[in-house]
């Protein structure tokens, strides 16, 4: 392309591009241009620039693909239960709104794009609801609106899906205990045709099929594999690694994590990869913690924890609760008022460092970001003897302010899973580190972004 040329550009509020048809006459994108805080849903005419809203209803809608033939956009709606989301289905014009997977009377749940067959009989669906774990269904789509579901696979860990445009591939992966597994399936009969061979334990994804179904392009990493690409033949089933991102430090060097369950307080079985040097210990430990909260550390690769490592540092990853990959129970065990139990968590963190003859519990430091940040400040103050140092990078110290000061849009996604200013304000200022900032003992450094718009400035100063 000679330039870029400006389509959608307004520097005072977000767009978020939704898809284009496959016949390149349709553009769906959200923005929150009409009052700052909902997101809508435009389908704009690319060949006249004529828009038109799909869906202004209030909220935060987000359109996540189309059919192949146009015929369906698919759109993702937040609500306003922590880990919930809603699938609808609308026609180009607005008309015809149709919801998949409804569960209004059931337990949250989320419900992932469609993946469709090529003439739009069905489509293939991700969803948690009525269960634990996401699984993959089949869901028929007819002129009179959405008929029989069957299940591809619900068996135990995350699954997601994806087809290729002929129809032949349908691509079913799972996220076991962080590490993906990927598998094709024939979309008519739901048999299993294939085992994708990864290159190893790591993060795979995303994963864009060619358009005549013959390769499988992916990104992948793992502890000791800088991110690269890589494509799977669908005629032979050979993998071949695309690209090769240079690196000056012998991959030989790197180093591979255990992945162990500590027990906390109340029996729950806690998750964390386990990084130790090479040499004897016992070792000085850093410990990481992820953001989100609803978010998952898994093992792709960390230039910073191997830095750690090489440097004699043991780095230990939880994944405390409230994360996600561990089933709907686990991902609410943090809501609002057990905000201070993932705390707790860090905790028995450090028991089991403890009970580790390699590991230092007197050298242990808290390390995390956004909300890792807000969790390295909790364990601070509220565990002010186990802690000997943190870093909190754009992390949140008061969860009060944090929610005044963000933007208006993100205060509304926030209050889903920290509680509101106006039902929970007493609440969440006892779980703000900042409210118990006299316990804290430990040398902090604090890195935070002057323009940050998630985190406003003032959770560091």
């Amino acid at each position: 392309y000679d330039e870029l040329e400006p389509l959608v550009v307004d520097r005072g509020h977000i767009h978020r591009p939704g898809g284009v048809t496959r016949d390149g006459s349709l553009l769906a994108y959200a923005t929150n241009r009409r009052d700052g805080v909902a997101f809508d849903a435009i389908v704009r005419d690319l060949a006249t620039g004529a828009e038109h809203a799909v869906w202004a209803r209030g909220g935060a809608v987000f359109p996540s693909g189309w059919s192949p033939l146009g015929s369906w956009l698919a759109l993702n709606e937040l609500t306003d239960r922590p880990g919930d989301n809603r699938l609808h289905l609308v026609a180009p014009d607005g008309s015809g709104t149709v919801e998949a997977f409804p569960h209004d009377d059931g337990p949250e749940a989320s419900v992932g794009a469609p993946a469709w067959l090529p003439d739009e009989s069905a489509c293939f669906v991700s969803t948690s609801v009525g269960r634990e774990f996401r699984g993959v269904f089949r869901l028929a789509v007819g002129a009179d609106g959405l008929g029989a579901v069957a299940p591809v696979t619900d068996a135990p860990w995350d699954r997601g899906c994806a087809i290729d445009w002929t129809g032949r591939h349908l691509l079913v992966t799972a996220n076991v205990d962080g590490i993906t597994r990927a598998e094709l399936r024939a979309p008519v009969s739901l048999e299993k045709t294939a085992d994708i061979p990864l290159p190893g334990d790591g993060v795979a994804g995303p994963f864009t099929f060619s358009k005549d179904g013959r390769w499988l392009a992916f990104g992948f990493s793992s502890a000791t594999v800088p991110g690269d690409v890589w494509r799977y033949s669908t005629a032979t089933g050979e993998v071949e690694r695309v690209t090769v991102s240079p690196c000056d430090v012998d991959p030989a060097t790197f180093v591979s994590p255990e992945l162990v369950r500590v027990t906390s307080f109340d029996g729950l079985a806690v998750p964390a990869f386990v990084f130790r040097p090479p040499r004897s210990g016992p070792h000085p430990v850093v410990v990481i913690v992820h953001g989100g909260p609803e978010s998952q550390w898994r093992p792709s690769f960390s230039p910073l924890v191997q830095y750690l490592v090489a440097s004699g540092f043991a780095v230990v990853a939880p994944n405390v609760r409230g994360s996600t990959g561990y089933g709907r129970t686990y991902q609410h065990l943090d809501d609002v008022e057990r905000r201070l139990d993932s705390v707790a968590d860090l905790a028995a963190v450090h028991d089991w460092i403890a009970g580790s003859d390699d590991l230092d519990e007197r050298r242990c430091a808290l390390y995390g970001g956004s909300y890792g940040g807000y969790m390295v400040l909790s364990g601070l103050v509220h565990q002010p003897d186990r802690w000997a140092a943190g870093v909190d990078v754009v992390g949140i110290a008061n969860l009060v302010t944090f929610l005044q000061n963000t933007a208006a849009w993100r205060r509304a996604w926030r209050e889903r899973e920290y509680g509101s200013l106006t039902h929970d304000r007493e609440f969440l200022e006892h779980a703000s580190p900042i409210t118990h900032v006299d316990r804290l003992l430990a040398p902090l450094l604090v890195v935070h972004g002057r323009n940050d718009p998630r985190v406003p400035l003032g959770e560091a100063e």
